[in-house]
């Protein structure tokens, strides 16, 4: 199981390093969401925006074509704002080794502050009223809030 979830995260920081969207993808996404939701997703990192966008395109490869979902899956780590590599590679590793470890140095005051550990910790009940604030469904603000549930891979 472990082997598996690094082999994952492998995979998955490959896809980081592919970089930013390209200007054929950009139609698609811009299609799926209204204009307020498509600012949010302009406001995340490059990175976060493409791992939303393969998770997309995974849904979308499955048949999925429900535009709450689509849009979900675009906005689901809306709420790392910003969060940089680093504190994004921490948290994976951190939760690979002990995740009682990382939830108790993300509360920490200062340290999950400071190593980005908290917003990791709360993002998607972030990323939820952030939808929320820009009109977004009430379904796609609860998928986005609820996606950590059982049975879906670890962030």
């Amino acid at each position: 199981m472990l082997v598996e979830r690094w082999l994952y995260r492998a995979r998955q920081a490959g896809k980081v390093r592919a970089g930013k969207l390209t200007r054929q993808e950009w139609p698609e996404v811009k299609e799926v969401m209204s204009p307020p939701l498509f600012d949010l997703f302009l406001s995340m990192r490059g990175i976060a925006q493409r791992h939303g966008y393969d998770v997309y395109r995974m849904l979308r490869s499955q048949g999925w074509t429900d535009p709450d979902l689509l849009a979900a899956a675009l906005l689901h780590d809306v709420g790392k704002g910003r969060l940089n590599v680093a504190s994004r590679a921490l948290w994976v590793l951190l939760g690979a080794w002990s995740k009682g470890l990382r939830e108790r140095l993300a509360l920490h005051p200062v340290l999950g502050r400071w190593l980005g550990l908290r917003v990791n910790l709360y993002h998607a009940a972030l990323g939820s009223e952030l939808v929320h604030q820009a009109q977004g469904s009430l379904i796609t603000a609860w998928l986005i809030e609820n996606h950590e549930l059982q049975g879906h891979a670890d962030p």
